[in-house]
């Protein structure tokens, strides 16, 4: 079977065909080259035929060189003769044939027809003189099993590779020569539409083929020549190569003389060339040769050919010099497939008049880091629409981070949501919250710029509503917040007075909603980045953890950090501390550029191939070693010194690797910017050097100031500064671009110079900022004078003055909530104190001193604190001057959890003072102090109460600040005590007014005689207390007094009605007043009073997950002990228990706090669940609650609980061992619960009391008022809605039918409680009492 010529065409005869098929002839083509339909042929087939030739090298380094034997050697110079191109399927005729010649109804891989990608590899085809041979490439070899895959992927590239015999070759005829008369089988033909070409070999001269007379890397060297001379006729539209071109290499590689060279060009429109060699070739030395390669390729580019493509002939020409930049084919292949891909960059000439002028254009947008975004990408959007998670991108310097970040942010706001942005400055850390500042005043900016929308107008709202009157507190953090709320809150002035760890809370609090407020609110998400987090102050870190626990997923947090998130600083601290809770955190890690990735690079910006560009990228590489940065950096001084520049002849940039490569370049690039910062003029190198010594960034007024009151040019300067790139005006603030600059700049001034020049410009700003009362400005100016530091001030009158700035600073920080910053100033304040300071400098030095310790605790610095107290207690000259300072201490010792250390000191400052708390009373004292403060309370009523004036002795408001720190400390240690303190705090009240924390005082009092019977006039007294919170506006104490106030409100309404107000009122209240104790002591009673009293314990199990995550969130070990017993009770009866804490190290965690009523409460939890589950441990535990039980006169639902379930336990063992005394202690819980059923809720303890006087019934043998008493708690119970009662009232009924032998009631009270326990949720108990059923009532139906 034979195919027709149409199947092929001879090169020549294509070209001619493909000008006509464009309309041009071959003068006119290369002038429309560019843009033509001509040239993209010519690229196809120039493509096509360096495939084929770098796929049969690839055959021969692989050891298989039959294909490379097949191919035009130097012997036949003239290659265009032997290239064939095949014309898309549409364009030949209608018989197909596969490379086994095979009719088209045959199976077979790939037709010639086929329109395939031009990039795939070409089947060989042989010819003889009179046809041509389609030969197929399968082997037959006894070794073929043992080809590697990569030599069978390269077979299978040719064709059929199914390693069998192949038929017979078909003959067809050969085309007519480009010359000849065009057929008429080639009449009305696209020619433009190629599909692919080949080189086909004459069989009839096999000598000729054969390449055994050169070596492999010779005979690439001069395929890649010959196929340049192709390429050059090929894309100059038919126009020959000068024949001196031919003649310069022969078989053996010499010269051959021929007639005088004619190529030098006459005129630009006449095609003919002249020289003045008038040598023979074998007469030219190297440069002469070289230029007739070049005259040669300009010819081209003279007629309109790309110069990019003039480049690549002439690089394929210049091989056979020795140059082996391009002596692989397949680097040829690439360069081409990069022409038609990227014609912009490599195919089109430069811009050489705009490049002339701006040199080379080098940004960041190089660095693609097309994986790390998209891996950033997917995280936000699970972020965003499934669980919550944040993305960190770590690091080294100049790897890119920053422009990740940003390309992120381009990403979110292009998708509708907001990027906000803050950047941490290591010069900057005492600087309270500028990052989060800087990023939360943005959104502010947004609100004001669309105020008249209805969504700004709905998030202003709420974030009046959220925020009230501590709206003040955030917008010292958040400065433009007083735009938006100025005219709707009310702002209150806090005080540096104030309790530093509350008020640090209350920022978390209040900074929580809020970013709630503005996310919840938005239909879009809200993304937060802050860069540099490794700089992070422990203040922001502090915030920022509390935001990404709140798992808001319309938030979503980026953040930057120069090395890993790991390293040792507050940051990597943080991650370690919410990975610990669950949150997924994604870390993209950048890295430096590897050797190839590089060499693209440079590629693209240079619009040369990888190829031509490899020398350059690789020098680039050694001394960069693939920074980023470091490589932007050198790229531009390398330009700007004329080591990389453009050539006009060529067209394109050229260097000197020689040169490049002997450079001398420093391993830090921060020296390399200085070297390129040097060059500037003298006043840009000074104001660069000044905005250094302010950090990364500096608002542009503060250098407008500095410059008028130093009289110097810096504004103009750094004008210049920001042409140059290295400077930005952002937001009016100058920055740096790279933090490395500003490191280069700072590294410019000499090191003896810093402190004097820190300290000139600090004197010159703080002047300033206290003139125009601008905060920021202050911390500024303070900073700058203490890094001078105390060695460049030259007096004790101007060390004295910088204390005076820094007490300034720190009280300004104190009242921003940043106690790192605080601390800090404080700290440098103390240090610049002069010689005999606590003399000269007295209540300056105590006031430092006082404040620092305050600091001090509210950052954990406890060192720092014992320090500093034993300052003020060597040195104050009074006792009272040292009260603050004890208060501070007897603070540490609470949240040390030394709590009887605590009420030791607190006792006996009290004692000092002259407001004495007896140590050990009797209850005669305490029946004496009662009836003393009721006489001097009566006949007062609330009105005048709410009426009185402030507290003004000052002794009397130290006094009231003491007790009111021991009133929790005294419940929870010595609770004999606790009266005494609430009497004491209500006396003082009456007879000196109100206090702060009069509140306080009056809702323990409150509790105190509810405690003691009269439940309705503690009542009263708790709502008093809680009118005083808004007399007094004493949010700080609020969360308490509604704790405790909720607590006695059980005792006269349901339960189920008030539990709620630990979570609406009680919690939101101490959160707002930084109050974590009482925050968590409001999350445990609500979860607590939801156990004893919810129908679902899946719901409550939830709940106290939740609020065991925000207890180990706050830290708050005293709440997180109270409610781990508990939780552990929940899960057992759920049927959970192996998720929960054994009781050994439950017990030894409590051991470990030292807190009697921990102890207490874990006794009666396991003494409850024993009761439960029928364990053998009730009794044992039982004596331990005994044990370790304290009578405490503050009254909780808590304590009817208690009364209630150890009434139980007494009297089943009394049963058990008819001991008296657990009938005597069941009979006391009996009374207790009387007197709350009688005064009280009926609700709440009505079936309680019948159930208890049931199991005392049954005890004593009274059976048929027993049942009565069974009967009527089960009713009660369930009217009542006590799911959990009414089952365990169903079981007790149950057991005293069984033990008194009435074996069906038995049973059918077993099998309600079964019923109710399973649909409170207690399954492991329900499947245990169905075991008992079916144990004990085995032979009933």
């Amino acid at each position: 079977m034979t195919t027709k010529t149409s199947d092929l065409i001879p090169l020549r005869q294509w070209i001619k065909g493909a000008l006509d098929s464009s309309g041009s002839s071959n003068n006119s083509v290369i002038s429309e080259a560019s843009t033509s339909s001509y040239l993209t042929a010519c690229l196809k087939i120039a493509i096509s035929l360096t495939e084929q030739i770098g796929n049969a090298e690839k055959l021969e380094d692989l050891g298989v060189s039959r294909e490379i034997d097949l191919l035009p050697t130097s012997a036949i110079q003239d290659w265009a003769e032997f290239v064939w191109i095949r014309l898309k399927k549409s364009h030949c005729n209608d018989t197909q044939y596969n490379i086994h010649g095979k009719s088209d109804d045959c199976h077979r891989k790939r037709s010639w027809n086929d329109d395939v990608s031009v990039n795939q590899p070409l089947p060989y085809e042989t010819f003889t003189s009179d046809s041509v041979t389609v030969t197929s490439f399968e082997w037959k070899d006894d070794n073929e099993q043992g080809l590697d895959e990569e030599l069978k992927a390269i077979l299978e590239s040719f064709g059929d590779n199914e390693f069998e015999a192949s038929e017979p070759a078909a003959q067809v005829q050969k085309p007519q020569p480009h010359c000849a008369k065009k057929s008429s089988a080639f009449e009305n033909i696209n020619y433009l539409d190629v599909h692919s070409a080949c080189l086909r070999s004459p069989e009839s001269d096999p000598s000729n083929f054969l390449n055994s007379d050169l070596g492999k890397s010779e005979g690439r060297i001069r395929r890649i020549y010959f196929l340049g001379l192709v390429f050059y006729e090929l894309f100059s539209g038919g126009e020959l190569p000068p024949p001196e071109l031919f003649a310069l290499v022969s078989s053996d590689r010499d010269f051959v003389s021929l007639p005088t060279l004619t190529i030098t060009r006459k005129s630009k429109d006449d095609q003919t060339f002249e020289t003045d060699f008038n040598r023979c070739p074998d007469q030219l030395g190297s440069s002469e040769r070289l230029r007739l390669c070049q005259l040669s390729s300009e010819y081209l580019r003279l007629m309109g050919l790309p110069g990019p493509l003039c480049n690549l002939i002439f690089s394929m020409l210049d091989c056979i010099y020795g140059d082996s930049s391009g002596d692989k084919m397949s680097d040829f292949t690439s360069d081409l497939q990069l022409m038609i891909e990227k014609p912009a960059k490599f195919l089109r000439d430069l811009d050489l008049e705009k490049l002339t002028l701006s040199g080379l254009e080098l940004n960041e947008s190089f660095l693609s880091r097309e994986d790390e975004l998209e891996s950033i990408k997917s995280c936000y959007h699970r972020c965003v629409s499934e669980s919550y998670e944040l993305a960190i991108i770590t690091g080294d310097s100049g790897t890119g981070k920053s422009w990740l970040a940003n390309r992120v942010g381009a990403f979110v706001t292009a998708h509708g949501g907001v990027f906000l942005n803050g950047k941490f400055d290591q010069m900057k850390r005492v600087l309270p919250f500028s990052a989060l500042a800087s990023a939360f005043d943005q959104y502010c900016d947004l609100l004001i710029k669309e105020n008249e929308s209805d969504w700004a107008k709905r998030v202003v709202n709420k974030l009046i509503s959220a925020l009230g009157k501590d709206a003040g507190h955030l917008s010292k953090v958040i400065p433009k917040l007083n735009q938006i709320l100025s005219c709707n809150a009310s702002v209150v002035d806090s005080s540096c007075d104030q309790q530093c760890a509350n008020a640090l809370q209350r920022l978390h609090y209040l900074l929580y909603q809020f970013v709630d407020v503005i996310s919840s609110n938005s239909t879009v998400s809200m993304t937060l980045f802050l860069d540099d987090v490794q700089w992070a102050d422990s203040a922001s870190i502090s915030v920022l953890n509390q935001l990404l626990l709140k798992r808001n997923k319309q938030f979503f947090f980026l953040g930057c950090c120069r090395g890993s998130d790991e390293d040792d600083h507050p940051f990597g601290d943080m991650i370690k501390s919410i990975k610990a809770f669950g949150i997924k955190t994604t870390v993209v890690k950048m890295k430096c550029l590897e050797k190839d990735a590089l060499n693209a690079i440079v590629s693209e910006l240079l619009c040369l191939s990888p190829r031509v560009v490899r020398s350059l990228s690789d020098v680039l590489y050694v001394k960069t070693k693939g920074n980023p940065l470091f490589f932007c950096q050198m790229m531009r001084s390398l330009n700007k010194d004329g080591l990389l520049r453009l050539n006009l002849r060529r067209q394109r940039w050229v260097w000197d690797n020689e040169e490049i490569l002997s450079m001398k370049l420093p391993d830090d690039v921060a020296v390399c910017f200085a070297t390129g910062i040097s060059k500037l003029p003298i006043e840009v190198q000074s104001a660069l050097r000044t905005l250094s010594m302010f950090g990364a960034s500096i608002r542009c007024k503060y250098i407008e100031a500095l410059e008028s009151k130093l009289q110097v040019k810096l504004i103009e300067p750094l004008k210049i500064a920001i042409a140059e790139g290295l400077v930005s005006n952002l937001r009016g603030s100058f920055h740096f671009c790279h933090d490395r600059l500003q490191e280069a700049s700072y590294a410019m001034i000499e090191v003896e110079d810093r402190c004097r020049v820190h300290l000139t410009y600090g004197l010159c700003l703080v002047k300033i900022s206290l003139d125009t009362n601008d905060t920021e400005l202050l911390f500024t100016a303070v900073n700058q004078i203490n890094f001078g530091g105390p060695t460049a001030v030259s007096n004790a009158q101007e060390c004295a003055n910088m204390s005076k700035y820094n007490l300034i600073a720190g009280k300004k920080a104190l009242e921003m909530s940043n106690f790192l910053s605080a601390h800090s100033f404080f700290s440098f304040g103390i240090d610049f104190l002069p010689y005999r300071h606590w003399e000269c400098h007295y209540n300056l030095s105590l006031e430092l001193f006082d404040l620092a310790c305050k600091s001090a605790l509210a950052i954990g610095n406890m060192h720092s604190l014992r320090v500093l107290s034993d300052g003020v207690f060597q040195n104050a000259r009074s006792f009272e001057d040292k009260l603050n300072t004890h208060f501070t201490l007897i603070s540490s010792l609470v949240c040390a959890s030394m709590l009887s250390e605590a009420l030791e000191k607190g006792c006996d400052i009290l004692s000092r003072i002259g407001d004495h708390i007896p140590r050990n009373p009797s209850n005669e004292d305490l029946d004496h102090h009662i009836r003393k403060t009721q006489s001097l309370i009566r006949g007062i009523t609330e009105n005048d109460i709410l009426n009185y004036s402030h507290m003004t002795d000052t002794n009397k408001l130290d006094a009231m600040r003491f007790l009111a720190q021991l009133e929790i400390i005294t419940v929870m240690v010595k609770p004999t005590l606790h009266p005494f303190v609430t009497l004491k705090m209500v006396r003082l009240t009456i007879l000196h007014g109100l206090s702060p924390v009069s509140p306080i005082g009056f809702v323990y009092f409150g509790s105190l005689l509810a405690k003691r019977g009269n439940i309705k006039a503690g009542h009263q007294f708790t709502l008093l207390a809680k009118a005083l919170l808004e007399k007094l506006d004493a949010r700080d104490v609020a969360g308490e007094v509604i704790c405790v106030a909720t607590e006695v409100q059980f005792f006269l309404e349901p339960v189920q009605a008030a539990s709620n107000f630990f979570a609406v009122q009680g919690e939101p209240a101490a959160m707002r007043g930084g109050n974590i104790h009482w925050a968590c002591m409001n999350r445990l009673h609500y979860c607590c009073t939801m156990f004893w009293t919810c129908s679902n314990l899946a719901v409550v199990s939830e709940m106290f997950a939740e609020a065991s995550q925000f207890m180990r969130e706050q830290h708050h070990r005293t709440s997180l002990l109270f409610l781990l017993p508990i939780q552990k009770i929940i899960l057992t009866l759920i049927g959970s228990e192996a998720e929960t804490l054994a009781d050994n190290e439950l017990l030894r965690s409590i051991q470990e706090n030292k807190n009697p009523r921990h102890l207490m409460m874990f006794s009666f939890h396991v003494m409850y669940r024993s009761f439960l589950l029928d364990n053998n441990v009730i009794d044992e535990y039982a004596l331990k609650y005994y044990q370790f039980h304290r009578s405490s006169w503050f009254l909780f639902f808590g304590d009817a609980v208690q009364t209630f379930f150890v009434g139980l336990v007494a009297f089943q063992s009394y049963r058990e061992t008819c001991k008296s005394i657990w009938l005597e202690k069941g009979e006391t819980c009996i009374a207790d619960m009387k007197l709350w059923a009688k005064q009280g809720a009926s609700w709440n303890f009505r079936h309680k009391l019948l159930l208890l006087e049931a199991e005392e019934l049954y005890s004593k043998g009274s059976f048929e008022n027993a049942q009565v008493s069974y009967m009527n708690a089960i009713t009660l119970a369930k009217s009542h809605k006590f799911m959990n009662d009414e089952a365990l009232a169903c079981e007790l009924a149950a057991m005293f039918y069984l033990g008194t032998g009435n074996v069906a009631s038995s049973l059918d009270h077993f099998r309600l409680a079964q019923e109710k326990y399973h649909k409170w949720g207690a399954f492991a108990k329900a499947d245990r009492l169905l075991a008992f059923i079916h144990i004990t009532f085995i032979d009933i139906d």
